[in-house]
């Protein structure tokens, strides 16, 4: 029979982890570079789409307020205009549109009290100096007898930027209809 050894003990050594201390590195914050704006094509079409939405606006606000001087100055001087209540009659020019207007609301005298337009996110198409829009509209006024008076309609327009400035070279009232939802009293009670 055949003896066993006895197993030898072999000393393994130990390693010790021994802690080697890093210093300690702080997160700085990122510091944001502030991009500087320059005049690209894009920021240009940026600025032309709203130039375009704030001539739709002083249009709105210049017809609520009666100011016929300023509702033709956002005409150009051979612009073309229409209403779809003329039967398709245009009005040719920035002097003869002045006119219209000022016939208008004198052939109307208190039918438009405190007349207030809302426009719909227009559908705005640039395309260099020119540019097209439709727009979606509800205006509401009060009349001599107190009843409220909504009117429903599109915008369809050509504009052209001239001198820096966009205006109306073609504006196309189309109304769809009309109805009064009742009467309505001036302030709060």
């Amino acid at each position: 029979m055949a003896t066993q050894r006895p197993a030898r003990k072999v000393k393994v050594a130990e390693k010790r982890a021994v802690a080697t201390k890093k210093p300690v590195q702080r997160m700085q914050p990122a510091r944001r570079r502030v991009p500087t704006r320059k005049v690209t094509s894009s920021s240009s079409a940026i600025d032309d789409h709203e130039a375009v939405r704030g001539v739709l606006s002083r249009y709105c606000f210049a017809l609520d307020s009666g100011n016929v001087s300023e509702l033709s100055s956002l005409f150009h001087r051979q612009a073309d205009f229409s209403v779809s209540f003329e039967n398709g009659q245009k009005h040719k020019g920035r002097d003869t549109i002045h006119s219209w207007y000022t016939h208008f609301f004198q052939q109307r005298p208190d039918q438009y009290q405190h007349m207030r337009h809302k426009l719909f996110e227009p559908l705005i198409t640039i395309s260099g100096k020119t540019a097209t829009t439709s727009t979606y509209f509800d205006s509401e006024s009060k009349d001599a007898h107190g009843q409220i008076q909504m009117i429903t309609g599109r915008y369809d327009d050509s504009l052209i930027k001239e001198d820096g400035q966009w205006l109306f070279k073609e504006r196309t009232i189309r109304i769809f209809y009309n109805y009064s939802p009742g009467s309505g009293q001036e302030g709060m009670r």
